[in-house]
This record gives C-alpha cells, structure tokens and sequence, in this order.
C-alpha cells in the first residue's frame, strides 16, 4: 500500500528505513508534540483478509504492545510513543533514537581487550535482567537493533519483535537500527525457540555471538554457523587464536551461545552471576517440554532448517499443561466458614439479606443463568462494596465471560479486603498465570505459601510460572516442594508429570522418564501420564516404547488427537511412513484444527513425492496457525509452501 502523508491525523512519513514481506520501518516526525520530534514507525500489514483472524491477531499484537508498555519508561529501552489500528494495517510508534548502531562499531573488525567485552556484557545482559523480569524476549536482538545513544553513550535497545519473520530486513536508507550496511542478521538470531530451549535461549544467543565479535574482530562472514555440526567447536578455536580473552570469559561465552539446552543460561541474572565471578563489574543498566530437537517443524523439504521462533512447541503442551487444570472460580457452593471477616460483623437482617443473595446467586449459576448470578452479586456488593466472598464469586463468573480484566479486578479487591485468605491469591495467580503475568502469579503464589506452606497446588502452579520464564531448575524445586506437601495421588501426579517435564528440558532425560514412571503408577487409568511417559522415550530415541505408550493412550481416550499425532511422529522416526500417514490422518479426523498435523502430514506428503497434496495441507496449516494465533508456525508453512511451488513449478 502507499504511505499516507499523514498517519492518526499525527504522524507524518518522512522515508522508508527497511522492509519486510509484511512490514516496513518508517522515519516520521510527530507533530503531535509541540517540539515535532522525529520518531519510528513499524508498520505492519497483516496478511490476512478475514475479519475473525484478523481481529485475533490485532488482538495479539496488542496485547504484545501492551506486555512492552508495562516495562514502562528507561534510559536503556525506546520509549513507546503510540499503538495505531487501521483496517489490515498496524503501526507501533517508538521515539527516535540519536545515535548509531552497534553494528557500527563492530563494523571496525578490530579485537577488544577483555575489559570492553565484560563492560559491554555487564550493560547489555542489565538490559536483558530489566525486560526479563516482565517476562519478555525481545526475539529480534542483532547489531542494529542496538543503538548508542549520541548524549548520553549508553545503549538503548529497540524494534522488539511483534509478528516473527524468518527473513533478513531489506534495509532502503539506514538510520536508528537499520543501517544500509546491515549485514545478515541470521548470525544473531538463532532458531533456537522452541520449548526445548530456555525461555530467553535466543537473547542470550545473540548476545554471546555479539561479544564473540567484539573479542575477535572477525567479520560476520568468518564467524562459525549455528548449522555446522563442529559449531561449538570453531567458536573455542576462534576464541582460542583470534581474542585476549581469560578461560572463564571464554567458558561463559560458549555457554551462550551452545545449541545445547542442558548448557544453556535459564536468565540473564544467572550470566551476570558468572560473570560476577571473575571481576567486579560496572552495575548492570537494568538495576532500578518435553520436545524433540528432530521434529519435523524443524525440516524443510530442500533440508534447510526453519523454525518457529515464539510459539511453544506442538509437544510440550502434550507433554504437561504446565498448570493444573485451572481453579479460577472461586466455587459458588463454597462454604461460608471460608468466607472471610465481615459478613458476622452485620447486623442480622443484612446479614440474612447477603446470604440469601449469595443462595440466590448459587441457584442462577446452577441453573445456567449466569447474567442472573452476576446481577446478584452486583446487587450485594452495592450495599457492600469490600464483601471479599462476593468479589471472588462474580470474578469466577466474570472469568467464564471471558472479562479477565474485570475478574481480576474483583480478586484484586477481594484480597485487599481481606488480605489473609490463600485461596483468592492462589487463585489471582492462577488468572495471571493465564493471562501471560507470570512474574505477577509468582508474587501471589509465593503470598498463599506465606499464608499456607502447606498448599500443594501453589507450589505445583509457582512451578509453572517459573517455568514459562525459563527458570527450569526452580520449578523443579517447587514440584519438589510439592510432593513433599501432600500425599493425594492426583496432586502428586501433576508435579511428577511437570517435574519430568522440567528435568527433561535440562536434559535430564533418565531422571524425566522416572518421573514419568511415578505419574503412571500414581494414574494408571489416565491416558496423559502414558502420552507424557510415550514422549520421553521417544526423546531417548526407544521409538517402539513411545509406540506402545501412545498406543496405550489411544486406547484410554480415543477421542483425544493428540496421542495420535506423537505416535504419528514415532512411526515416522521409524520409517513406518504409511502409519505415520494413518495417525496424522486420524488425529486431524478428531481436530480439523490441529495445525501441525497438517503440516507433519503436508511435509510427509511432500516426502513422498505428492507434492499436491503437501500443498494442500500445508496451505491449511498455514491458516490455522493464524487462527490459533502461531504466527512462527505460519511463516514456517509460507516457507515450505514457496519451496515446494517453485519445485512444483521446475518439474512442469
């Protein structure tokens, strides 16, 4: 589409710094501010024309924008001006940076003493402690996307990634993070996300290839690549002939960038923790599943590696829910012994008035009429604004509208009403963990532990949020935790099935499948523990296991998709490709929207020479990603689905 000459009524183009297939990055000046300062325009063109996908995935960035404007305004991180929707079109507005890019100075292929590679660490990992502590990647950290500020010298980060795409930017006229001498920004994003990865795997990846260079002064060009099967190795030599640098510098460098999850840095802290090792640095800027590494998600059919950088992987959501199956009503049949203080505080007609509203808000819920226990409730909490129970029950309720705002708000009112239940913090944490808040579900988890150190399901919860952060050995201590507390077998179960889980993406594969072995016996009539034990084995390459354990669970919950598509992948490690066609078959037969069935299935087809229907598939793959709003998944299916129609169209 053309540029507008004015964007809002506000934002005027000045030129186009860099493209993408659905993006472009303007230079704008905002005359909105009385001092029209210039300012950065990402646009976005969404490549979608229905409007239910299209919604979801404004909704989506949205909701990313939002998660970034919560880390609020710092020296170190662009400031985030605006948030435009118009039609297919998205634009996110950040302030101009002064300055030049760090791909500037690397640009000077010169090797630099061991002190300004830990000065430069020590200021960019603080940055990465800061946004890390809300929870976010930036997923798009290179060279350029780092600019040195012209007044002040310190380094600001910009241009988070908001809709993932596996191309290099076509840089037009560089200025504040797309310079025209770009090199390949590949070098520094590694296709490393996926759950078999810490969280902030690929962060720390591009920063460690960033120190390489500054230590070495090589070009982009000579540094080793992420494919090479010798990777790891080249580096040390690089490191070895080429830098200055100490072992223990060396050591941490290497520990960045390994494709190796088990070697991998959980967060930036624990780099700066190692780092603290050697010598005292400068303060940080910041301070103020189980899968398969040999998925097909992984393969392309030329044999080119692509990957989806920011969605969870197919397997690891088989694997464990990460959290129990969520609590987050408060139960409307609750017993008024756990009602909190306050209600035996009325005189008895107002007493008796809010308990008859409260029966009569358990009976419109009973009976389907949910609007009904709502206008209950609202009627009670009019009379009694801070009546805690009544806050928790229509947060129950608003939640099953799907206003988690406004469910939140209620518990968050019902808490500060009464501070000491461990129930509404647990169940807060349960919402936040829901919604993305995973530091906010820690706070409140760890509050129902102060309150109730023997609350099970906190721990196991804690665990999961600990996890989505990538701190993997934590969770491991809170499942332990857990076990500890409780003998109900069902409980237990969930921390050894999510124990494995952690275990295993550390790399602890035969302590995992114990694990595992726990869960099954503890529920030898759920088909999960079986799925759960049926995916390790196959991640220790005992395909037949998997088989029998898939099989296993097919035979418990025939209904389910799931079980079908892993041992479809199974049978396909072993070359049993017509089985592997039958299961993708059967589970996208129970969920036609089962996105990577289509696409194991369309690569399979392609495998074996239907390249008609691998497009097919592969095509719906590509939508239902969308909808399911996997936008890595759906770039990877752009991607095959452009190589098998060029190879389609060579054969004609």
């Amino acid at each position: 589409m053309a540029v507008k000459r004015l964007i809002d009524g506000r934002f005027q183009f000045n030129r186009v710094l860099s493209t993408k297939s659905y993006s472009k990055t303007y230079l704008m000046t905002d005359h909105g501010h009385p001092d029209k300062p210039k300012c950065i325009v990402k646009h976005l063109q969404l490549p979608v024309d229905n409007p239910i996908t299209l919604k979801f995935l404004n909704d989506l960035l949205g909701k990313r924008v939002k998660l970034l404007k919560r880390m609020g305004d710092h020296g170190a991180i662009a400031k985030n001006i605006a948030v435009i929707q118009e039609d297919n079109d998205f634009y996110w507005v950040r302030d101009f940076i002064p300055g030049h890019s760090l791909q500037a100075e690397l640009a000077e292929d010169k090797p630099r003493p061991e002190v300004a590679v830990q000065a430069f660490l020590a200021e960019t990992l603080g940055i990465l402690t800061l946004i890390q502590k809300h929870g976010v990647v930036h997923q798009n950290l290179h060279p350029s996307n780092l600019i040195r500020h012209k007044g002040g010298g310190h380094l600001v980060i910009v241009d988070f990634s908001l809709i993932h795409e596996t191309e290099t930017p076509k840089p037009i006229d560089g200025a504040n993070g797309s310079s025209p001498t770009l090199e390949d920004s590949a070098a520094y994003l590694p296709q490393l996300q996926s759950r078999d990865y810490p969280r902030f795997a690929a962060d720390h990846f591009a920063l460690g290839i960033m120190a390489l260079k500054l230590a070495t002064g090589l070009s982009t060009e000579a540094l080793p690549q992420l494919h090479q099967a010798d990777f790891l190795a080249q580096v040390k030599l690089q490191l070895d002939e080429c830098s200055t640098l100490g072992e223990g510098l060396k050591t941490i460098l290497l520990k960045m960038v390994s494709p190796n999850p088990a070697m991998q840095f959980q967060q930036a802290k624990d780099i700066v923790a190692a780092l603290s090792g050697l010598v005292d640095l400068p303060a940080p800027a910041a301070a103020g599943t189980v899968t398969h590494p040999d998925h097909s998600l992984d393969k392309d059919v030329s044999g080119t590696a692509t990957h989806d950088l920011t969605a969870p992987h197919p397997l690891a959501q088989s694997l464990s829910p990460r959290w129990l199956t969520p609590k987050l009503g408060i139960g409307l049949g609750l017993a008024l012994a756990l009602l909190g203080v306050g209600i035996w505080g009325l005189g008895l007609p107002q007493r008796l008035a809010t308990r008859r509203q409260l029966a009569q808000a358990e009976q419109a819920y009973q009976a389907g009429r949910t609007a009904d226990a709502i206008s209950h409730l609202d009627q009670l909490l009019q009379r009694s604004p801070n009546h805690g129970e009544a806050l928790a029950r229509r947060s129950s309720l608003f939640l099953e509208n799907g206003q988690s705002d406004k469910a939140l708000q209620d518990l968050t009112n019902a808490i500060e009403a009464n501070p000491n239940v461990p129930l509404w913090h647990y169940q807060r944490g349960n919402l936040r963990l829901r919604i993305g808040d995973f530091q906010g579900a820690i706070a409140d988890y760890t509050h129902a532990l102060e309150l109730d150190e023997t609350y099970s399901d906190a721990y196991i919860n804690r665990g999961n949020a600990r996890a989505e952060l990538g701190d993997e050995a934590g969770a491991i201590q809170d499942y332990t935790a857990a076990l500890g507390t409780t003998q109900e077998a069902e409980v237990q179960a969930d921390a050894y099935l999510n124990r494995c889980l952690s275990k295993s993406n550390l790399g602890d594969h035969k302590a995992a499948l114990d694990d595992c072995v726990a869960a099954v016996n503890l529920r030898p009539n759920n088909s999960l523990a079986y799925e759960n034990r049926g995916l390790v084995k196959r991640r220790l390459n005992d395909y037949q296991g998997a088989i029998q354990d898939f099989t296993i669970a097919i035979q418990m919950s025939s209904s389910s998709a799931e079980p079908y598509y892993n041992r479809g992948l199974a049978r396909q490690d072993l070359g049993d490709f017509l089985g592997a066609m039958d299961d993708f078959t059967q589970a996208i037969n129970l969920n036609p929207d089962h996105p990577f069935a289509y696409y194991d299935r369309g690569l399979l087809y392609a495998e074996m020479g239907e390249i008609d229907q691998a497009i097919a598939d592969l095509e719906i793959g590509a939508r239902v990603c969308l909808d399911v709003s996997r936008t890595g998944c759906f770039d990877d299916a752009q991607y095959q689905l452009q190589k098998l129609r060029q190879l389609d169209s060579d054969q004609i």
